[in-house]
């Protein structure tokens, strides 16, 4: 360009000859001509051209002829855009900026889209005014171009992705061919039918009834040859035309590829834009689209296919002549059923629904049971001749059929239990006549012995099914035997404890008639030891199946532990050293305190026992927080804040082979008579009823460690009276016993009339209600919480306080079952007194339940206090 300036003949334009040029031009041309940048500048009243080598490619043919054009002339097609931007430049001396500015060029001999960057500045002249004007350019064309394409692209596919159904499908074609009016003005898809013949199925820019919308008017035939896009010269008539002003010069016919056979499916009609040629870059966005669209409709294809398909397999599964059903999850959630099963169970609404509210009548007829234990172990179960009892029309009463069934656990890719497929048979009626014909015909002697020889061998396959299964059932088994054993222990701990109560209060009521008499004195005292020893037994065994009555207050454990130190000194002897450690900042909890000072107290004995010769006792409080990693590894646990109390000792320690065993009931380490078995497993019990976990670690030779945590409690401390230390007091109030045991009740009621107080006494609660509403002033309420009969105690409390609002209760009992304790704790407000129990602590109970220890009323008594065993390992 500085040769080209050099050579030009500026004494012929109106800028005249350089030496005459003013200083702010030179410099301005001197920054113009070495930038590398594309730029240009205007100078004088016409705006005369320079420009340097970068800009040479926005001029095209236009270059060498520009230098000192007036800017009007060179750019006469876009003066109407650019003359505005000029003008503020020179009047008033501010600045311009475009991005990405529309301007239809006239540089390669036809009118050409294109879009340019650039700002207009202005440059002052020698005199101090606007004199020119300064523009730097970047040409956008191709990114602009490009993005617009890309962006049809993923609107196409977007909608093409969103649609299911043809209709579906065709109207997102033409929903995507409308966003990019500029490259596509107008566009006609057509699909070719079976026998070739063309059929419009989607339009943009153009409406269907469009003279041109005609497939006979564009000879789509030749694009079934499938050779790429056909460029060809747009008709006359009255085209649409987008985004222009002016309508398409040319169309593409694009064939959509993809038939088995290699013919496309159909063809694109574009109408082309007509400031852009139909190049390369063009043609492929065209191809991209019809790509595309090809891809869609051939996957819509085979998703009709499959349908169809799946409808097909739909209706046979509906007519199959067995019933059938699958269900989904855990819960067996109908997914499908068919007629036959509906015909089976009566025509009800079933899917979605759990198979246990669908079905709610065959509740324990055992199938749920088949059903979950089929989803839990990956094995199918078949059965024959199965009775179930349906109630196959609302309000009719169950109609016995019998089935044979098949239950086979469905899976997913990973090989995980997803769902349940049922199929069988409703084979009433052949067993009805089975049954007849047997009945009538002795001939058939043979056939049944055949078909009962049938249900053997299909007997001794489920037999082996079963065998097979019983690894995976151990796990379910194992978690069974708590249960069953804490039902167990709920049931002896009951007759058990009554049984103590009937031999513990007469004891009592023996000492004072065998009062100076040692000899018998000291055998009531073996007695009563004897009957505490079984007392404890039984709690133990309580607290094992987690069925103990606890009355959890807010604890901080250290204040526990460091009130115990005397009672463990004296427990464990002289000979084992004992430190405690209390962190800082003990959070509370909520456990039973009798029960956790218990607890404490075995560990600690038990971890005398295994120090022989002597050692150190380490008991140590703290906050801890169990994480989800930690358990992950032991699912009886939730994360979160806890008091952990661990209790460490230098003895013999547990080997590792047995270790897993400590905390079943009856397994001890210790030689034979050395202890029953039942502390940890009551230890364990109560931490796990308490909400809490346990864990254990032990090296031999080295020592030992147990560990619980107990929930985090945020609740303020409990303040913790110890009714143990009230005096022994008895009264003149008026108590109702009401207890269904005969022996029980006169035990009671003989500890209660020594205590001084006015006894009334009933066998059952319907009874005791009698008595309550003849009107006889009664103080206290004293009831056995497990009794026969309609009317249960806590009912009968219930509506002796509606009668007598100020009458207190008391309840007792050797085993609560469910009727004052729930997720293992005593319901707010209610009061126990566990079997077996004292004469004192009956006495302490009562006072403090009446809430007059303090009143005149209250009777001191002699204390007869049984006797206390020492502390036993456990």
């Amino acid at each position: 360009m500085a040769r080209l300036m050099r050579s030009h003949d500026w004494a012929a334009t109106s800028l005249g000859t350089p030496d005459r040029w003013p200083t702010a031009l030179k410099v301005a041309l001197r920054l113009l001509l070495t930038s590398r940048f594309e730029m240009w500048l205007g100078w004088g009243p016409d705006i005369n051209f320079f420009y340097n080598d970068a800009y040479r490619p926005t001029l095209g043919t236009k270059h060498p002829r520009s230098l000192a054009v007036p800017t009007q002339t060179l750019w006469a097609e876009i003066w109407d855009d650019i003359k505005d931007r000029l003008a503020t430049v020179y009047q008033t001396g501010e600045s311009t900026w475009d991005r990405a500015l529309l301007l239809l060029l006239e540089r390669n001999g036809y009118t050409e889209e294109s879009y340019h960057t650039f700002s207009y500045s202005p440059l002052i002249g020698d005199i101090g005014r606007v004199e020119g004007v300064f523009c730097a350019v970047s040409e956008e064309t191709n990114r602009v171009i490009s993005e617009r394409r890309l962006a049809a692209l993923r609107e196409l596919a977007s909608g093409l992705a969103a649609a299911q159904e043809q209709a579906e499908v065709f109207a997102a074609i033409g929903a995507a061919l409308s966003y990019n009016d500029r490259d596509l003005p107008f566009s006609l898809v057509y699909l070719f039918q079976d026998d070739a013949a063309p059929a419009l199925v989607a339009s943009a820019g153009i409406a269907p009834d469009h003279p041109l919308a005609a497939a006979d008017h564009w000879n789509l035939a030749r694009a079934s040859a499938g050779k790429g896009a056909i460029v060809e010269e747009a008709p006359a008539g009255d085209l649409p035309h987008g985004a222009w002003a002016r309508p398409p010069r040319h169309v593409a016919i694009v064939p959509l590829a993809g038939r088995r056979n290699h013919r496309p499916r159909g063809a694109i009609v574009v109408g082309l834009n007509p400031y852009r040629p139909a190049d390369d870059d063009y043609l492929s966005f065209l191809e991209l689209l019809a790509g595309q669209i090809a891809s869609r409709l051939a996957s819509l294809e085979v998703m009709e296919r499959r349908t169809r398909e799946r409808d097909r397999v739909h209706e046979l599964f509906r007519q199959a002549p067995s019933f059938m059903c699958i269900l989904a999850g855990p819960e067996h959630r109908f997914e499908l059923v068919n007629d036959a099963y509906l015909r089976l169970v009566g025509h009800r609404d079933l899917i979605g629904l759990p198979v246990r509210e669908a079905l709610p009548e065959i509740a324990g007829q055992g199938f749920f049971e088949l059903l979950d234990g089929v989803f839990a172990s990956g094995e199918p179960f078949v059965g024959r001749n199965l009775p179930v009892a349906l109630q196959r029309t609302a309000g009719d009463a169950s109609e016995e059929r019998f089935v044979h069934l098949v239950y086979q656990p469905t899976f997913d890719s990973n090989g995980a239990v997803t769902g349940i497929f049922v199929d069988g048979y409703d084979v009433t009626d052949q067993k009805s006549a089975e049954d007849q014909l047997r009945q009538l015909n002795d001939t058939l002697e043979q056939r049944v012995a055949e078909r009962t020889e049938e249900l053997r061998m299909a007997l001794e396959q489920l037999h082996r099914e079963a065998r097979e299964r019983e690894t995976v059932e151990q796990a379910l088994r194992q978690s069974q035997k708590l249960e069953a054993l804490g039902k167990l222990t709920g049931g002896v701990a009951h007759d058990f404890n009554n049984l103590l109560q009937v031999i513990s209060g007469n004891l009592q009521l023996l000492t004072r008639d065998v009062a100076g008499q040692p000899r018998a004195e000291k055998r009531v005292e073996n007695a009563m030891a004897g009957v505490m020893r079984g007392a404890k037994l039984a709690s133990q065994l309580l607290a094992f199946g987690r069925r103990q009555p606890l009355e959890p207050k807010v604890l901080n454990l250290g204040r526990l532990v460091g009130s115990m130190d005397d009672l463990l000194r004296r427990s464990l002897g002289e000979d084992v050293e004992i430190e405690t450690i209390i962190a800082g900042g003990l959070w509370n909890t909520l456990i039973d305190p009798g029960q956790i000072e218990n607890a404490i107290l075995n560990l600690a004995i038990n971890a005398r026992d295994a120090m022989a010769g002597g050692g150190r006792l380490t008991i140590e409080a703290r906050n801890a927080y169990l994480d989800d990693d930690y358990c992950r590894q032991h699912d009886d646990v939730q994360p979160g804040q806890y008091v952990m109390i661990a209790v460490t000792d230098t003895g013999s320690g547990i080997p590792r082979e047995i270790l897993d065993q400590v905390f079943e009931p009856f397994f001890s380490t210790k030689p034979e008579g050395k202890g029953t078995g039942l502390g940890l497993s009551m230890v364990h019990g109560l931490v796990k009823q308490s909400g809490g976990h346990v864990r254990i670690y032990s090296e031999v030779n080295e020592g030992t460690t147990i560990r619980l945590y107990l929930p985090r409690a945020v609740q303020d401390e409990d303040l913790i009276t110890d009714t143990s230390a009230a005096p022994v007091r008895g009264g003149s109030e008026t108590v109702l016993v009401v207890e269904d045991d005969d022996e029980v009740r006169d035990t009671a009621v003989a500890l209660l009339s020594e205590l001084g107080y006015r006894v009334l006494k009933s066998r059952d609660a319907a009874s005791a209600l009698s008595v309550i509403e003849s009107g006889i002033p009664i103080d206290l309420l004293f009831t056995d919480v497990v009794m026969p009969g309609p009317l249960r105690s806590p009912e009968l409390a219930r509506r002796a306080k509606e009668r007598l609002p100020q009458l207190a209760v008391l309840f007792t009992s050797g085993y609560t079952e469910n009727a004052i304790v729930h997720h293992g704790r005593l319901d707010p407000g209610v009061e126990l007194l566990s079997k077996p129990y004292t004469r004192e602590a009956l006495a302490r109970k009562v006072r403090h339940v009446l809430g007059k220890d303090d009143e005149a009323g209250a009777t001191p008594l002699p204390s007869d206090p049984a006797p206390e065993p020492p502390a036993q390992p456990s």
